[in-house]
């Protein structure tokens, strides 16, 4: 009696224990449904706090960008701190995106523009580009053995000759990026030469040269840097030396030589204007040439003024495309102080060019430049592979 009396309670004390359990998870069920519920409530009301502040910046950008000022509106009670950074922190995201959006399209035809004179280099960098250029021109010149009684009579035979000129030359172009808007470059040619002369008898004459060309140095000075309507504005200065072949020092007039023999001075201005994804650029030149003294007398070539127009496009963040039109005029040149005839030149090319970025640091160019006028090169085909060093 006494044992089932015992048995009984222990039945009564674990039902009770159970019923107590189950109230307690009870308890903390419900418990965990109300933070759920809480943090619901707390992520639909961040949300809605980002929808209305991406409203509001994105109504303030249409207005920057349409130049009109904020029209009035109904007083708005003033955000709270939190409110305020977190606008803050987005107007600063947008902005910083569109910095590094302009920054990629740019770096997209950098490299034509430095080729072209219209962008420096940063301070502390150093950029070598090898390149390979290939030149073709062709001439035919009438020569005359014997004299002229009238403009229409000729006495002694009359000698029709074709030239087809052939130049493979290798350049090291080294540009350094200096403080204060400034840059330093050199051009280190060196190549080879090949003229062909074939007779209206088919026969056939070959010169070939192969050495170093004429070196140049310049400097570049960034003078505007523009905003709005206003372009950036470069000015450059150039010197050629003479270290190439001197064709007024050979024994053979037919001899051919890489080198101008004299020096050359030139300053040019140019202009550019960036339109994303376009950028316009622009400039004149003039080139002053000494003059030298050789056996026949004091020579003097013509100075040349010229002008570049063209658009770089980027085709996307690697990959842009140039096209350009230059257009020179030589003055002729004089022996002596006397003009020689037939001398003065008009040459005109228009460009075609890729630029592609395998790295920031390291590019691929590509080239085609075809002559317009009878004095300019048939074709000049161009690759280079830029790379850039931080010093």
């Amino acid at each position: 009696m006494r044992a089932r009396a015992r048995y009984v309670g222990a039945l009564i004390v674990a039902a009770l224990l159970a019923a107590s359990v189950g109230a307690e998870t009870d308890r903390s069920t419900a418990r965990l449904e109300d933070e759920i519920a809480e943090l619901r409530r707390a992520l639909l009301a961040r949300d809605e706090m980002i929808r209305n502040l991406l409203e509001r910046l994105e109504a303030l950008e249409q207005r920057v960008t349409a130049g009109e000022t904020a029209p009035p509106q109904e007083p708005v009670a003033p955000a709270d701190d939190e409110t305020r950074r977190a606008e803050e922190a987005i107007a600063a995201a947008a902005a910083e995106e569109r910095r590094e959006q302009e920054r990629l399209v740019r770096a997209a035809f950098e490299q034509t523009l430095i080729d072209r004179g219209g962008l420096l280099l940063p301070p502390r960098t150093l950029e070598v580009e090898p390149s390979l250029s290939f030149v073709s021109s062709s001439s035919d010149r009438i020569v005359i053995d014997g004299f002229t009684i009238l403009p229409v009579l000729v006495v002694g035979d009359i000698v029709n000759e074709r030239i087809r000129s052939e130049i493979v030359q290798s350049t090291a172009t080294f540009r350094l990026g200096l403080p204060f808007d400034l840059q330093l470059e050199a051009r280190i040619p060196y190549g080879f030469q090949r003229r062909r002369t074939v007779t209206a008898e088919n026969e056939e004459r070959r010169e070939d040269n192969l050495g170093l060309g004429d070196v140049e140095l310049g400097i570049s000075h960034q003078l505007v840097r523009g905003g709005g309507w206003v372009p950036d504005l470069l000015a450059s200065f150039r010197w050629k030396t003479t270290t190439g072949d001197d064709p007024f020092d050979v024994e053979d007039p037919r001899q051919l030589s890489l080198g101008s023999g004299f020096d050359s001075y030139s300053a040019s201005m140019t202009a550019v204007r960036v339109a994303d994804p376009v950028v316009f650029f622009g400039g004149i030149s003039y080139t002053y040439n000494d003059a030298v003294n050789a056996e026949v007398g004091r020579f003097n070539s013509g100075n040349t003024l010229g002008g570049q127009l063209g658009l770089a496009i980027a085709l996307n963040l690697d990959t842009s495309v140039s096209f350009a039109f230059d257009q020179q005029f030589t003055a002729s040149s004089k022996l002596d102080g006397e003009r020689l005839p037939g001398s003065s030149l008009v040459t005109g090319t228009f460009a075609v060019g890729a630029s592609y970025s395998l790295s920031p640091d390291l590019t691929l160019d590509f080239g085609v430049r075809i002559g317009v006028t009878q004095d300019s090169p048939d074709v000049q085909v161009t690759f280079g592979m830029p790379v850039r060093f931080r010093l």
